[in-house]
């Protein structure tokens, strides 16, 4: 129920490998795709993408928009679906040595020594840029050029701002950067009414813009940028770890931080290749011909649980405007899943799309310039976020799950906790604090992003339905309605993806008075074991909600007194208190 954010489609070639296309025969063990679909001729998806002009494609996140690129990431997606539960063998990217590194040599190729490596130039070039500042010496490795795509990123002002504290951006580089500015946002569930905010998501931010000002501003920070250079290998030793890059160049450094997104080789490594616990698939396009265009949707549903393909799914849309035009606007239409062998494909959902789209948005599709057309997978783990699993390497956005299970893209979070990432990083780095428990305490565990795994598992259809089609409409707009009842201070901080104990209980407890005949088909959607675990992350919220307004007081004064190591784990402490909390968010 959270906010959904489409910020960041991530880059998914590296991932790839083929997709199985049949079903067995003679094994007496059926082998499905979820991409196969009987049809004759090319689907109205391959027709309407094949006549866009595609130019220079972003490399990573959501900069690819071509009909093969879908088709890849269809493949990819198919594979997640059909791979079995449980670890699987996986390429090791990164490997223990012990001993210092001038033991075993580094090579000829040695392009500098570094305090910090940032592997990932989308989102990492913004912590990069912010650890620069600080004074370190950092080098960020991107497998293509560092650019932003050209759909923009959706983001409210408050979280643009925070980019100026950590000396990423200036106020008037911001404002270079904004495409569109637009107010009202409503939310809407299928005909039950609809609730309207100002200023949530209301800004669409170029992303081409955004990253070249925060490249640039690394550069003239004395950054050193290695582009169309992926990563072969790291080699983590007790004083530096050796990256040796596919150009042949070697890169050594006090830390690595893994910026590489959902599909991170080093990420996979970590995770043994288990598969997710849950996907939220997304498709839309930027289409020109809208003539009602200033207000956007933060989130809504047009319709109760349908079939797509043989999949039960429960759809909801985002709608823009877009910065490129009057009448240009974006729209997404997207879902949540479990990976299965059932599951629709993104071609499947781009379909259904051009059915629904031009209802929703009172256009008729012939009447509509297509720009281009977006789609993206995103995993999601329950436990999250993701724990140091090497010395002196972390993950950083989407890598280490931060973001919230019912947001897809990473760029709100990132704003978020950038400031807190940067100072932690500078303090791990100037301490030599590097091991794996230390740098675990940057990605600290955070009872209000687990407790939203109860949110996702109610957005989610299931296949065998036992709760009325129409139950996810309901839930959601009851639960809007008792907020916006509440006021901002219940409503602002759910759109913008925190969840806060003291506005999630008087949410919670409107609710059983408003509508206490919902309760047992909650019991029956998400499982009584769904709803245990959550009570345990719903009390630890609460928990974290009393340390961070009454001990951290009493604590922070004596935190300079402290040896660097004990003063190191206190700070981290506060913070996973206040930002676990969702204590950081000010109206």
């Amino acid at each position: 129920m959270v906010v959904l954010q489409i910020q960041q489609l991530n880059g998914f070639a590296s991932y790839a490998s083929r997709a199985r296309t049949s079903r067995g025969r003679g094994s007496g063990r059926a082998s499905t795709t979820v991409c196969v679909q009987t049809q004759v001729g090319p689907s109205r998806t391959q027709r309407i993408m094949e006549k866009i002009a595609v130019g220079g494609e972003a490399g990573g996140a959501g900069g690819a928009y071509s009909y093969n690129a879908l088709k890849r990431l269809d493949n990819i997606w198919s594979n997640i679906c059909t791979q079995p539960k449980g670890p699987q063998e996986t390429q090791q990217i990164v490997s223990r040595v012990s001993g210092f590194s001038q033991d075993y040599g580094t090579g000829n190729n040695l392009v500098g020594t570094f305090d910090i490596a940032v592997c990932g130039g989308t989102l990492g070039i913004f912590l990069a840029t912010a650890l620069c500042a600080k004074g370190l010496r950092v080098a960020v490795v991107e497998r293509n050029a560092i650019k932003g795509r050209d759909q923009e990123w959706n983001i409210s002002r408050k979280e643009m701002k925070e980019l100026t504290q950590v000396g990423v951006l200036t106020d008037e580089e911001i404002e270079g950067v904004i495409a569109a500015k637009f107010n009202p946002n409503r939310c809407g569930f299928e005909n039950l009414g609809d609730i309207w905010v100002e200023d949530i998501l209301n800004l669409g931010v170029s992303p081409a813009k955004l990253v070249e000002t925060v490249k640039q501003r690394f550069i003239s920070l004395g950054g050193v940028i290695l582009e169309d250079c992926s990563l072969s290998s790291i080699t983590i030793y007790d004083d530096l770890t050796v990256m040796q890059l596919s150009k042949g160049e070697i890169l050594s450094s006090r830390l690595v931080i893994d910026a590489m997104g959902n599909f991170s080789p080093i990420l996979k490594q970590i995770k043994g290749g288990r598969k997710p616990d849950g996907m939220c698939l997304v498709v839309g396009s930027c289409a020109h011909g809208f003539k009602e265009n200033s207000s956007s949707d933060v989130i809504y549903s047009s319709s109760s649980v349908t079939k797509v393909a043989d999949a039960n799914v429960q759809l909801f849309w985002e709608a823009f405007p877009a910065g490129s035009g009057p009448l240009d606007r974006t729209t997404y239409m997207f879902t949540y899943t479990e990976p299965q062998s059932t599951s629709p494909s993104l071609e499947d959902l781009l379909e259904e799309y051009w059915k629904l789209m031009p209802k929703y948005q009172g256009v008729s599709l012939d009447e509509l310039e297509i720009l281009r057309v977006v789609y993206g997978i995103f995993p999601t783990y329950k436990n999250s976020p993701l724990q140091a699993a090497f010395d002196r390497v972390i993950q950083f956005g989407d890598a280490s799950g931060i973001q919230s299970p019912v947001s897809f893209g990473g760029f709100g979070s990132l704003t978020r906790h950038l400031g807190r990432l940067s100072n932690g990083i500078y303090e791990a780095i100037d301490a030599d604090l590097l091991d794996s428990a230390s740098l675990s305490k940057l990605n600290p565990y955070m009872p209000n992003l687990s407790a939203s795994w109860l949110f996702q598992r109610a957005m989610s259809a299931k296949q065998n339905l036992d709760v009325s089609p129409s139950f996810t409409n309901e839930l959601l707009h009851v639960n809007f309605s008792c907020m916006q009842r509440l006021g901002d201070p219940v409503l602002r901080p759910f759109l913008q993806d925190v969840i806060q104990f003291g506005p999630l209980a008087k949410t919670l407890g409107l609710v059983m008075l408003t509508k206490p005949q919902i309760i047992p088909s909650i019991f029956r959607q998400v499982g009584i074991p769904v709803l245990l675990d959550w009570s345990v992350h719903f009390f630890m919220l609460g928990l974290y909600t009393f340390l961070s307004a009454y001990i951290d007081p009493v604590i922070r004064p004596s935190l300079e007194e402290l040896p660097l190591k004990t003063k190191f784990q206190w700070s981290r402490r506060l913070e996973a208190w206040k930002y676990g909390a969702g204590l950081d968010y000010e109206l």
